[in-house]
């Protein structure tokens, strides 16, 4: 598979032609139900009117990325006719599109699909190396496909519509990605924290893509950093604590734990924890959190072995090398 990004930043989404639609007699629009009255007119505009379009408007929540509403979508999929020879697009932010990625994957075997993420965790994380999922019973992600999209049409003028909030948690990915393998994504990102230009947000955006596919081919559960931590916080909260802000706090934890395995030292630590000061992340955690529903959510993660919880765990800051520089580590949960 390969998958072409396209870049804009004009309102007008004048270079979603690049996106190629119109081979497709049909199209269905999977997206985030808020977006009907702004972004989707400005999609809409830019389709040709003689396809036959089918929306599908989605909550944003967790909720909808529950198993349950595979049933759901599915069915209005097959309602509309909809064939291997027509079009998935999804638009919103990383729910929307984790969901959409799976949909499109499984439904008879492989959909074309292109993603138009609308939140800055869509353009840098859920849509950048086809990474699909939907949350089982208790389990955030548990189950997914790689599946990735023809176009991902990332257009930075959108993002002006976000809250502060919704920013953070994007930047807490993009800060995971420049950990895990770019010395000049964490420059980027601490002249980010002085001075947020349109321009820069874009050449982060980019440096985050290239370092998250990097990562894909050597494999794709070691861009976890933080992640067995985050969660298990965001699960514990019933998901009152939003991803970014919990994948955060779980990158310090990961951080913590790699300088208790002396993979980095403290001196690295406290550089990072700075840079995220600087940038506004969340580096807090609720002191009642229960220790031990933490430790039973992370022994159902994705990377854990059954007995043991796994962690990725990195030997040098900003340093991608897929020999050296990620590690997993495996601990028994009976000496945490």
């Amino acid at each position: 598979q390969t998958v072409n990004f396209v870049f804009d930043r004009t309102k007008s989404f004048s270079k979603f032609y690049l996106c190629k639609t119109k081979q497709y007699k049909k199209i269905f629009i999977i997206y985030d139900k808020d977006l009907r009255k702004t972004w989707l007119k400005k999609l809409l505009d830019k389709i040709d009117k003689k396809q036959k379009i089918s929306l599908i408007p989605l909550s944003a929540t967790e909720k909808t990325k529950h198993i349950i509403s595979i049933s759901s979508l599915s069915s209005k999929l097959e309602d509309g006719n909809c064939s291997r020879s027509d079009l998935i697009i999804a638009m919103g932010g990383g729910t929307i599109l984790d969901i959409s990625g799976f949909m499109s994957s499984v439904y008879m075997r492989g959909v074309d699909l292109i993603m138009v993420p609308t939140t800055l965790m869509g353009q840098t994380d859920a849509s950048s190396a086809g990474k699909t999922c939907v949350n089982g019973k208790l389990t955030k992600n548990l189950l997914g496909t790689l599946y990735l999209p023809k176009v991902v049409y990332n257009n930075v003028a959108v993002l002006k519509s976000c809250s502060n909030h919704s920013n953070r948690q994007g930047l807490s990915e993009i800060l995971k990605y420049a950990l895990l393998g770019s010395k000049k994504l964490l420059k980027l990102l601490d002249r980010y924290s002085n001075k947020r230009s349109e321009k820069l947000l874009l050449e982060i955006i980019r440096e985050t893509i290239k370092i998250r596919i990097k990562l894909r081919i050597v494999d794709p559960l070691k861009s976890n950093l933080g992640h067995t931590f985050g969660h298990a916080f965001e699960s514990d909260s019933k998901n009152s604590v939003s991803h970014g802000d919990a994948i955060s706090v779980g990158i310090l934890f990961a951080l913590k734990l790699s300088i208790q395995k002396k993979m980095i030292n403290q001196s690295d630590y406290e550089k990072v924890h700075r840079l995220m000061l600087k940038l506004n992340l969340n580096t807090k955690v609720d002191k009642s959190t229960n220790i031990k529903n933490i430790v039973n959510l992370m022994m159902k993660d994705k990377k854990s072995n059954g007995t043991h919880i796994g962690f990725v765990l990195l030997k040098e800051i900003g340093n991608f090398s897929s020999n050296s520089n990620l590690d997993f580590a495996y601990i028994d949960p009976l000496k945490i």
